[in-house]
């Protein structure tokens, strides 16, 4: 129902099979039984007149209904025109008990008998469509059109056939002739919805979804559907608007729940939390979980995270992404072991670079920089321009004591991203272990152009320039960065002091 994260709009049939029979019953009813039956005998008309009632009741059993119709057909004594509507009415009833050959046959004959009569049209188009027979269920729908061209429910059931088969615009021209004649036509202004929202002209989206709000200010579906076209739109306040008119029209249908908690997680954490609980206790499969999961990790409620995302892993083992997130939910636990371990099951389903560098990280910690080199290089083949991998293999070259790789890629980084704090101070770090001294002090500089209030910096920019002979810039250096704090005078290791 309606439009999810991850998903668009139902189409709605405008006129099911029944709708058409119940049509069709009023219609039967309303006819003066002695024209219909004047040639047959007291006792045959009898008969055929209970008979008839028992097929034009749709409340009656299937197996009734088709009996007393071809007692019908038999007796006889029916104008031709008639004989259609009860041929029609036994083909629906044959349809419902899953004889289909039998409904075949009796749409058929149904036409056959009066072919300027649009509702045994209708009744093979809705077979042919039960059957994904579409390309034949179309031909139907335009032959009743000829019958009558102004049915804006033909237009109706037509566009959605012609969406089902991929003819967007086609199916839109259908909606729209729905429109035109049926100004209060909702199902097809919602239809069309869907469809412009599909193709990305929200506007036109949000402008049949008013309309369907106008005419039912109560309809939950289109105020959760203009909630979507709004969001995608990036109109979020409306969006969160929408989404709670939903939740309040429709209180158990989750994707509104869930969409609502899905906006409020930078707004208003805690209220996030409650939408997206609510959505879960409607559907433990919900997106919800994912949603709540990742808030709570931003919110370091990371036991929280982990439970949640061993649900989502549950509901579905082959969440590659559910991986790479417990994984992140473990390393902050200080369980890298099990971190790694969600690293690789995440690879293995589905290799990104994200998880490369996560796992690359996590070897890194461990002191395992030949596995955590492989893992940076891994993701940098897939994303070469990827500054975590960048940054991750120029932090393991230079543990590895790989000075020069580890200057390269500091300074792709730089490259890439010039105000990136953290390269300038680590690639000073290297040129300060090469003795290059005036180029770490030129490093440091920059990074602290961009954030002054760096004491380790501060205090790595005051060695570099006591061993250049600049022992008045040291000095100031270093009683700067222990203003800012005084632990970091604790020796000249500056690769310990990194970032």
């Amino acid at each position: 129902m309606g439009i999810p994260v991850n998903t668009g709009c139902r189409l709605q049939l405008s006129r099911p099979a029944a709708c058409a029979t119940f049509v069709l019953l009023g219609w039967l009813c309303a006819q003066p039984s002695a024209a219909v039956y004047a040639q047959n005998s007291y006792n045959d008309y009898l008969l055929v007149h209970e008979n008839f009632a028992i097929c034009t009741d749709g409340s009656q059993p299937i197996a009734k209904r088709r009996s007393s119709c071809t007692v019908v057909i038999e007796r006889g004594g029916l104008e031709k025109s008639e004989i259609a509507k009860i041929y029609l009415l036994l083909g629906q009833a044959s349809q419902e008990s899953g004889d289909d050959q039998v409904a075949f046959q009796n749409f058929n004959a149904a036409i056959k008998s009066n072919p300027k009569y649009e509702q045994v049209w209708l009744g093979r188009a809705y077979f042919y469509a039960a059957k994904s027979d579409f390309s034949h269920a179309l031909e139907d729908y335009d032959q009743a059109l000829k019958v009558n061209p102004n049915d804006a429910a033909v237009y109706d059931n037509r566009g959605i056939m012609l969406h089902t088969m991929g003819e967007r615009d086609k199916a839109i021209a259908d909606f729209s002739r729905a429109i035109a004649l049926d100004p209060q036509d909702r199902i097809a202004y919602s239809n069309r919805a869907t469809l412009y929202l599909g193709s990305g002209k929200t506007n036109l989206a949000i402008a049949d979804l008013s309309e369907v709000i106008r005419a039912e200010p109560t309809n939950g579906a289109a105020a959760y559907n203009r909630g979507t076209a709004y969001e995608r739109s990036g109109q979020i306040d409306k969006a969160m608007e929408d989404y709670r008119s939903a939740v309040r029209l429709q209180p158990s249908f989750a994707p509104a729940s869930a969409a609502l908690g899905r906006l409020l997680k930078d707004k208003d954490p805690n209220e996030a939390i409650v939408e997206l609980s609510a959505a879960i206790r409607l559907d433990p499969r919900s997106p919800a979980l994912r949603s709540r999961a990742i808030l709570y990790l931003a919110l370091a409620r990371f036991d929280d995270a982990l439970h949640d995302f061993d649900r989502v892993i549950a509901n579905d083992g082959s969440d590659s992404l559910a991986f790479l997130d417990r994984g992140v939910a473990q390393e902050k636990l200080g369980n890298l072991e099990g971190a790694i371990r969600d690293y690789s099951h995440s690879i293995e389903l589905a290799p990104m670079a994200p998880a490369y560098v996560n796992r690359g990280n996590g070897y890194v910690h461990m002191r395992q920089m030949e596995q955590a080199l492989a893992d940076f290089n891994a993701a940098l083949a897939l994303e070469p321009a990827n500054l975590a991998a960048l940054m991750g293999r120029a932090q393991a070259s230079y543990a590895r004591k790989s000075m020069s790789e580890s200057l390269v890629d500091y300074s792709r980084v730089i490259e890439l991203d010039p105000k990136n704090v953290t390269a300038y101070f680590r690639r000073g770090n290297v040129h300060f272990d090469l003795r290059e001294y005036a180029a770490a002090l030129n490093d440091y500089s920059d990074s602290l152009k961009l954030d002054p209030n760096q004491p380790v910096v501060l205090y790595n920019r005051s060695l570099a320039a006591a061993r250049m002979g600049r022992l008045k810039d040291a000095a100031n250096d270093r009683r700067r960065a222990l203003a800012l704090d005084a632990s970091v005078a604790g020796g000249e290791d500056v690769s310990s002091r990194g970032k």
